[in-house]
């Protein structure tokens, strides 16, 4: 569902012209995540043997470890973001507990993991896995050096423009400011 069918368009006959977020008219907002049919109605074909909850784990996990040091506030948020993310909600904990293993294990034995983790996402889920990883990395209130070059390193990897990725950390560091 694209960003115009879920919150509708200024053209949808919104009353005021000013307005632009509508509900969406059905309820496919909160129906189950299903991965095989995001992939299914994407095209998604990965470029690699990762799976797309494996590429979102390990993304959140590098993001956390970034600077050497996880404070329990990039903890929490981690925890929240299991609870409210659709892709990792849908697993449950033993599952979750698998993709981390499985995770570590790629990660030891690839130097490139994190690029293959990037470039195994779908297209429309990059910026979103940007603003997941700085939303973990700013959870303490603080971007140190490292976790800034984190953040450089996959809006590379990720095929993300500067400036896109420049206005989803802008948002979030606001967001976390207050």
């Amino acid at each position: 569902m694209t960003v115009s069918e879920q919150f509708g368009s200024a053209q949808s006959g919104g009353s005021n012209p000013l307005d632009v977020f509508f509900p969406a008219t059905d309820r496919a907002a909160e129906a189950v995540f299903d991965i095989r049919d995001l992939a299914e109605r994407t095209g998604y074909r990965p470029a690699t043997d990762w799976t797309i909850p494996e590429a979102f784990l390990t993304l959140i996990l590098l993001a956390a470890a970034a600077d050497g040091f996880v404070p329990p506030e990039e903890h929490m948020e981690i925890r929240a973001l299991a609870r409210r993310s659709r892709v990792l909600k849908s697993v449950d904990a033993a599952h979750l507990a698998q993709l981390n293993s499985v995770v570590s294990e790629r990660l030891k034995h690839r130097p490139e993991g994190l690029k293959e983790a990037c470039e195994a996402l779908p297209f429309d889920m990059r910026p979103s896995i940007l603003a997941h990883c700085a939303d973990v990395l700013l959870a303490d209130g603080a971007l140190a050096p490292a976790e800034a070059e984190f953040l450089n390193r996959i809006t590379k990897h990720l095929g993300l423009g500067a400036e896109e990725a420049r206005r989803i950390v802008e948002v979030l560091l606001i967001k976390n400011r207050y």
